[in-house]
């Protein structure tokens, strides 16, 4: 039987520039942090989006590593400091999940996102609710940022007078913000 690679030595061969030995490093590292990542894994996350961070992180952070422990558990170490950090934010910002709408807002969402309907007047208090459900989760920078833009109508350049964002930061933030809603919702017709 093959004796494994030593992961110090792939590390070095992988600064002198071998990819080959990358590769080889990422077989050695794949199951260590998958086993770390399935037994700390936030609830809401994907188990291989997590490890696929957790990847990207040691190889972006490889040129630091000073080999004073184990390569496994310095990675070990980043595997576990991503799935706290990813609980922590979590708590922080919990997100709304279709179990936690109410049954007009979840009807409201069912008539509006997947049936493509117009809501009445009469629904105007309950997506008011669900809308502030939202926006809730967003920290309060993003949530003044959309509530500005989207619900009050004001244009880019008069939100930069406003906060004195660059332009380019104010259209970068809402793109982020845009995409979390989205999926959000996006979510929540996977569930219905």
């Amino acid at each position: 039987m093959d004796q494994p690679p030593d992961p110090a030595l792939l590390v070095e061969r992988w600064r002198s520039g071998d990819e080959t030995a990358g590769r080889e490093l990422i077989d050695v590292l794949y199951p260590i942090v998958v086993r770390i990542v399935r037994l700390h894994l936030p609830r809401r996350d994907d188990e291989a989006d997590l490890t696929q961070e957790v990847l990207m992180k040691t190889f972006s952070r490889l040129h630091q590593f000073q080999g004073t422990a184990p390569l496994t558990h310095w990675v070990s170490r980043i595997a576990l400091t991503t799935c706290l950090d990813r609980l922590r934010a979590q708590k922080v910002r919990p997100e709304v999940r279709w179990s936690d709408l109410t049954p007009p807002e979840a009807e409201l969402f069912d008539t509006t996102w997947l049936e493509g309907k117009t809501a009445g007047p009469e629904k105007a208090i309950v997506a008011r609710d669900l809308v502030e459900r939202m926006l809730a989760v967003l920290p309060p920078a993003d949530r003044s940022l959309i509530l500005l833009v989207d619900l009050e109508g004001f244009s880019l350049e008069e939100v930069s007078q406003r906060t004195g964002w660059s332009l380019s930061k104010i259209k970068m933030r809402l793109f982020r913000i845009r995409g979390q809603l989205r999926r959000q919702v996006q979510n929540w017709g996977e569930r219905a």
